[in-house]
């Protein structure tokens, strides 16, 4: 038993020590992809005595971020738990229905089970907030939209997991913020929730978000975004989708540690556009990451010639495709504040503010816009 035991400590030391050689060679081996880079980065070797103490400082962070085989490690942790014991092995992502994951995150959760209700001076503050944001943006010759995101909860709720009781749409906060909208944009302003729900019934079958991420697909984006300038009273194409293999993963996978696992047949808009960013580089929206640079600007030589300013977060990541192949020129900013001041300084004749329903469980107003010298 002695021997056993002493045997098996050998065998582990060995394993241990084997990883961290490998470990080790890896970080002479030079950078590694451009996420495994933000995990960790890998130091420059030193050239001096005295760059030595900061490249101790920052092997010493990346042994312990990098460690060969750890994103191995993390995907049979994570394909263990699901697949035998039946839990997710991430605290912020739940196990739905049909192979969907869902954020287990309390703006979202709190939401769908219609806590956090808006008090009648709440939804006065939102009626005159969505009010002086209407009106800040026509007085400099704009016309404004807004389209907030509806959560994967939303639009799925019979696949979340049961300890999630979701409540009907109209008994939310979101249904509490959207009564206040309709006083400033009119009682028929869009509400997506209804709309993907509705599609949903029509074609259960097409995704209108990725099974194993937070966000909708291009499909999903592209009729609330169709929607809501048809409210505005720009009328446009209807979108068309294609089902199309996606090559990257989704962020709840990569969440509960499968990391390797690429998102599931999708349905996608044709690409007949192109997007570049601030640095000059070409984009691809399709593995773009969500770490994207600040602005971006796409569009189709085809498309209508009014220039339209997007402030958006992740979610209007999807919509690309909808809107860049409909108009020439299409500014994405990356931020939750709406400006009109910006807007008016990259030449908007059309602004679209984009940003996902979790936010409303706990932002006020203010987070999302900024008026600045603009006077409404």
């Amino acid at each position: 038993m002695k021997f056993l035991s002493f045997a098996s400590a050998l065998i582990a030391f060995a394993a241990l020590g084997l990883l961290g050689v490998v470990t080790i060679a890896d970080l002479f081996d030079g950078p590694g992809t451009e996420r495994s880079e933000r995990v960790a980065m890998t130091p420059e070797t030193p050239e001096t005595p005295a760059d030595l103490p900061d490249f101790l400082a920052k092997a010493r962070y990346y042994v312990g971020q990098r460690y060969a085989l750890k994103d191995r490690f993390i995907a049979w942790n994570g394909l263990a738990k699901m697949t035998v014991f039946g839990h997710s092995p991430a605290t912020d992502v739940a196990l739905g229905s049909d192979g969907f994951l869902f954020l287990k995150e309390e703006g979202a959760v709190s939401i769908v089970q219609g806590r956090k209700l808006l008090s009648a001076d709440q939804q006065a503050e939102w009626a005159q907030a969505f009010s002086t944001a209407k009106t800040a943006f026509a007085n400099e010759s704009m016309l404004y939209g807004l389209l907030i995101g509806p959560n994967k909860h939303s639009i799925y709720p019979d696949l979340l997991p049961h300890w999630i009781d979701a409540v009907p749409l109209n008994q939310t906060r979101t249904a509490n913020i959207y009564g206040a909208a309709k006083g400033a944009f009119g009682e028929t302003y869009p509400d997506p929730r209804l709309d993907l729900s509705e599609e949903r019934s029509r074609q259960p079958e097409v995704d209108l978000y990725h099974p194993a991420d937070t966000h909708w697909t291009e499909w999903g984006a592209a009729l609330a975004v169709h929607a809501q300038l048809q409210f505005m009273g720009i009328d446009l194409q209807p979108p068309t989708y294609e089902i199309m293999p996606l090559p990257r993963n989704g962020d709840l996978s990569r969440m509960t540690g499968q990391q390797n696992r690429t998102l599931a047949s999708a349905p996608t808009l044709p690409r007949t556009w192109s997007c570049v960013d601030e640095r000059g580089a070409t984009l691809d929206v399709v593995t773009i990451d969500p770490l994207m640079p600040t602005q971006f600007t796409c569009g189709s030589p085809l498309g209508r010639p009014e220039k339209v300013v997007v402030f958006n977060d992740s979610f209007g990541v999807s919509a690309i495709p909808y809107l860049a192949a409909r108009f020439q020129t299409v500014d994405f900013i990356w931020t939750d504040q709406a400006d009109p001041v910006t807007a008016k300084e990259r030449g908007a004749k059309i602004v679209l503010q984009i940003f996902v329903e979790r936010k409303l469980a706990t932002d006020t107003p203010s987070q999302f816009w900024d008026f600045g010298t603009v006077q409404p």
